[in-house]
């Protein structure tokens, strides 16, 4: 748990070190297991004073909405990945091919684990998504960008998490919306 009375760079610093805690205790139950491999992906976002700051590892994402467009602010750390950022394939496509699932990063596999951190500002306004691949597996960019607009809060986390048990819902569903205001 994050202390709430931390500033933003404190809150940061424990954040990071709270999924790096959570690595090590993955680890460990792993080895105590047998030494298989257990994981998690992982997708976090603090915010205060008009900005944010996002941190992930593996295929769970955060996007904004800002006046009415999607964007999605993380980048998979997957196998596909590299075919949409050398421009051969779209996210949406990468969520369709047989390897989407093969994650190159993971809480708990892996002696070090390396957070990627984005940072940018909020205004009025935006809404955030943070979801897991459970939910981006059954919903595009499309699909997601007219869930999040003009849906109200209080029922667009269970629309959306409708959406991808509609689509078969065969992985774990996660999904977080944030308001600006």
């Amino acid at each position: 748990m994050i202390p709430l009375g931390l500033d933003p760079a404190a809150r940061m610093h424990a954040l990071r070190e709270a999924i790096q805690n959570a690595h090590k205790a993955i680890r460990a139950e792993a080895e105590a297991r047998g030494g298989g491999t257990i994981g998690s992906t992982v997708a976090a976002l603090v915010m205060a004073n008009q900005h944010f700051a996002g941190l992930w590892a593996g295929d769970s994402r955060i996007y904004r909405l800002r006046d009415g467009h999607i964007e999605m602010l993380t980048e998979d750390h997957s196998a596909v990945a590299e075919f949409v950022l050398a421009g051969k394939m779209t996210w949406d496509e990468a969520e369709q091919h047989p390897q989407s699932n093969a994650i190159t990063r993971a809480v708990g596999v892996g002696e070090e684990l390396e957070i990627d951190k984005i940072r940018g500002d909020t205004e009025p306004g935006d809404r955030f998504l943070i979801c897991s691949d459970g939910l981006t597996k059954y919903a595009t960019f499309q699909i997601l960008q007219d869930a999040l607009t003009g849906t109200p809060l209080e029922t667009v986390g269970d629309q959306l998490i409708q959406i991808a048990l509609n689509g078969g819902g065969a992985d774990n569903i996660t999904a977080v919306v944030i308001d600006v205001l």
